[in-house]
């Protein structure tokens, strides 16, 4: 009887042990580029080969963002005496997606200017164009963009997959409006010459505006902002520093499947990080402490900065520095929040400016937050 129990004892464990690794395998990481553009708006090909660039890179995902439409409807590319019908979104799924390994989700750049500055949106997994709001000044103008892209998003019963592009280009936006501006998301990096990630002498590049809006947030209780990678392609001809092409920024969201729905809800729990070419075999946050595992390329090292910003200081500051292909911070209880910058001594291929190293960027926590 005894050996019974046991045997039995045994079997459920291993059960759960087989459930549970079932579902640590049913998840894993999907690639995704989410702002690019085509022929639709002021891309320079045919959706159906911005669709088939990223399904023959190893992409996942694709949000093709043209502006202020989505595919939808009938719409021509005119060039000389010659007319072509563009091919609408449906066209291209029944084209492209393929289940759990291509998919296409259709959004648009809601592409706005107030103050003489530009103010511009992506929002995912849209029915319906939304149109520009305008407003007296960026605040208002960002913020009532922010609203309308959610209200679209509702009547479908879509959550508010909202992000705010590029803050520098222009000099558009500051990190108070990135702060208060309701949107879960933005380009903390974007792959298009003229966006300024880097700032200059006068104006912070986006990693400093990104703590300076989480310091807000932190500050009003607010959900931390999480930082993607993007492409923002406008050209597919000519590939070079300083044209707008494909392959320079990206996501890898650990989702379920590949679904709108299972994108978003990953993306939400900031299980994803974004990336130049650093690609991670896996990260943890486990109440205090941040784990990182980068897959190693033969021959390149790896430098793992965490960035966090501490009570009482009134700025951000890198706060750890690790070598290798492991890296793990601990936090004290201090910081309000800490995030991780991988560093590779990789050279970007074509990239957004001489120089660029591939990197990875893992979204920000607060250690000790349930």
């Amino acid at each position: 009887m005894k050996s019974r129990i046991i045997i039995i004892v045994s079997v459920i464990l291993l059960a759960g042990t087989l459930s549970a690794f079932q579902k640590k395998e049913s998840v894993r990481f999907y690639k995704g580029n989410m702002h690019t553009h085509s022929y639709w708006s002021d891309g320079n090909t045919y959706p159906e080969e911005v669709a088939r660039w990223y399904s023959d890179h190893g992409y996942h995902f694709l949000a093709i963002t043209d502006h202020n439409l989505i595919q939808k409807g009938i719409r021509y590319r005119v060039s000389g005496k010659d007319s072509v019908r563009l091919k609408e979104l449906t066209d291209l799924s029944k084209e492209f997606d393929k289940k759990d390994e291509f998919l296409l989700v259709q959004s648009e750049e809601i592409t706005d200017a107030a103050e003489k500055r530009p103010v511009h949106l992506n929002g995912f997994n849209l029915s319906q164009v939304v149109k520009p709001t305008g407003g007296a000044t960026v605040s208002e103008c960002l913020n009532s963009n922010v609203v309308a892209i959610r209200q679209a998003l509702e009547v479908d019963g879509n959550p508010e997959w909202i992000s705010v592009n590029h803050p520098n280009f222009g000099w558009g936006l500051t990190s108070k409006d990135l702060a208060e501006c309701g949107a879960r998301f933005f380009e903390v990096f974007n792959g298009h010459p003229s966006v300024h990630n880097y700032g200059d002498s006068v104006h912070p590049g986006t990693e400093t505006m990104w703590d300076q809006a989480n310091k807000w947030r932190v500050d009003h209780n607010e959900k931390l902002l999480l930082g993607t990678a993007t492409d923002d392609a406008h050209q597919y001809d000519k590939y070079e520093t300083g044209k707008a092409n494909p392959g320079r920024g990206w996501v890898m969201v650990r989702a379920s499947e590949l679904t709108p729905a299972a994108l978003y809800q990953a993306m939400m729990n900031a299980d994803f990080y974004a990336s130049t070419g650093v690609e991670l075999e896996d990260f943890k946050v486990h109440k205090m402490t941040m784990t990182i595992r980068i897959k190693p390329i033969k021959g390149v090292h790896y430098t793992t900065e965490f960035i966090g910003w501490m009570h009482g200081q009134d700025h951000a500051e890198v706060l750890a520095t690790v070598s290798g292909t492991k890296a793990v911070y601990t936090g004290t209880g201090k910081e309000l929040f800490v995030r991780a910058r991988i560093i590779s001594d990789k050279d970007k291929a074509n990239p957004f400016v001489w120089g660029d190293k591939e990197m990875a960027w893992v979204e920000p926590f607060t250690p000790g937050e349930k």
